[in-house]
């Protein structure tokens, strides 16, 4: 797999793609698995890209950060009625 890099312009694009097997009906009977994002950007003058994944990484990024403040919100109001239980 290919390091995205951090340092440049990132296009990000959905894509979908073919496996190849004959017996495969999503490749048949519609546009391909997926889609999937690729990240592409250059390297001097070559187009280069790579494999990112189901979800958009800004995406990615907010749902994460997201789970995070939900987890210690929920921690937060456990303490908070044990502590007034103990009362």
């Amino acid at each position: 797999m290919k390091v995205i890099p951090s340092d440049q312009h990132i296009t990000y694009q959905l894509q979908h793609r073919k496996c190849g097997k004959e017996a495969c009906s999503t490749c048949r009977n519609g546009p391909g698995h997926g889609p999937y994002w690729y990240a592409y950007w250059r390297e001097g003058s070559r187009l280069r890209s790579g494999y990112v994944g189901k979800v958009h990484p800004h995406l990615q990024q907010i749902t994460d950060e997201q789970a995070r403040v939900e987890e210690r919100h929920a921690s937060s109001h456990q303490s908070r009625l044990a502590s007034s239980r103990a009362r």
